[in-house]
């Protein structure tokens, strides 16, 4: 099965298989975002119950898809501010992180890493997915952008996303295979875009 034959037809069941938790209403009030959920905990604590329900077999594909909506949103939300609202309206996909007194969001990377590190996916097999799922992400992002953002560019959005600290993260073989592939995100191959104010794991 490809990535976007499961993304289309198995993805969005897989997705309701994880463990939500609620966010205190105070949160979703300050946030505007009446739907908010999340998921995971701080370093995906949560993982072996988020993904047990998850055939084996897809679980790479499942990683993969969730990192690159997970990615989506918190890049959207540090960089992108004036096309947030309509993102999480299109889409009012959960939060990957934990809240405390405040909403935290969790590195976007540890959905590549832990599920390696807890022996929850086969590390080859998800690694050899890789560049299939790059193709996969930008033709997801800039599809979106062309139907909902015209003013944005995939290759501005993937220039700031491929530029964020989050990426100092180094941990383990899947992490090490997208950070070797994710370059091809970028049409001409060149982080082309000036760094500007925002860090993903600011809520």
């Amino acid at each position: 099965m490809s990535i976007v034959k499961y993304f289309n037809h198995g993805f969005q069941r897989d997705i309701g298989k994880l463990q939500f938790s609620e966010v205190p209403q105070v949160l979703k009030d300050i946030l505007n975002d009446k739907d908010l959920i999340q998921f995971g905990g701080k370093n995906w604590s949560r993982v072996e119950g988020d993904l047990q329900d998850i055939d084996p077999e897809l679980r790479p594909m499942f990683v993969l898809c969730l990192f690159a909506l997970v990615a989506t949103d918190q890049c959207m939300q540090t960089y992108f501010k004036q096309h947030y609202a309509d993102w999480r309206t299109q889409t009012a996909y959960p939060k990957f992180g934990w809240t405390r007194f405040g909403l935290y969001n969790e590195n976007p990377l540890k959905l590549l890493s832990v599920p390696e590190q807890m022996q929850l996916v086969d590390a080859a097999k998800t690694s050899a997915l890789m560049r299939e799922f790059v193709g996969f992400y930008r033709t997801l992002v800039a599809d979106y952008c062309h139907l909902h953002a015209p003013q944005l560019s995939a290759d501005l959005f993937f220039s700031r996303l491929l530029q964020d600290e989050i990426f100092s993260m180094a941990e383990g073989q899947v992490v090490a295979a997208f950070k070797q592939a994710a370059p091809a995100l970028i049409q001409g191959h060149t982080l082309d875009a000036s760094a500007s104010e925002g860090y993903l794991l600011a809520a």
